[in-house]
């Protein structure tokens, strides 16, 4: 059994990660695992972080866990978390995809979502500093990285484009998405 395509879906909360990866590993013919429902249905936690409302997860048994079901598997894996570069060796990955989405459409979106005034904070500060695309470049081989714009896409349009990229139609690389110089980060940030 050869190496499985392994594509890492990584961004904030309210990027598309679980609608884009549930597209995408449909149209690959493969499985998706969402790391916080694997989390909590395996019992990887630790404990749960009562003032952010999350569960910790043990990232030791988690990476363990991720390594033996690639390793059984025969079909591409579409591994979608925040926290999906540091979980998974990074031998096995094929790309890092790096979600991002305009912060000012992501603050409705959390409050749509009733996330707390502290966690649209901390969520939308991640997203304004690129926080998720720095912890991909800690942990990831750098020339297996992308960084797409969701927003105004839809999910289907994301796909297709990390599709694209799968195929060597399209080179996508990362850093040229920057939040703070746009005039609304300036709003948003006296607003938070």
């Amino acid at each position: 059994m050869g190496q499985p395509l392994v594509v890492l879906i990584t961004g904030v909360p309210g990027t598309g990660k679980t609608t884009v990866s549930s597209l995408l590993a449909e149209r690959l013919g493969g499985d998706h695992i969402e790391i916080t429902q694997l989390v909590h249905d395996c019992g990887l936690s630790l404990s749960w972080d009562q003032s952010r409302a999350t569960l910790i997860a043990d990232v030791k048994a988690l990476r363990c866990t991720i390594t033996n079901i690639i390793a059984a598997s025969s079909k591409p894996v579409v591994v979608e978390g925040h926290y999906s570069p540091d979980v998974v060796a990074r031998d096995v990955v094929t790309l890092v995809v790096v979600l991002r989405r305009a912060p000012w459409v992501l603050r409705i979106q959390l409050q749509l979502r009733g996330y707390s005034s502290r966690k649209i904070r901390e969520n939308i500060e991640a997203e304004l500093i690129g926080t998720c695309l720095v912890d991909a470049l800690d942990s990831q081989d750098h020339r297996k990285i992308c960084e797409i714009d969701t927003t105004g896409q839809t999910p289907e349009e994301t796909v297709k484009l990390i599709l694209a990229t799968i195929d060597g139609e399209a080179t996508y690389g990362y850093g040229s998405i920057d939040w703070m110089s746009e005039p609304e980060a300036e709003t948003l940030l006296r607003n938070l």
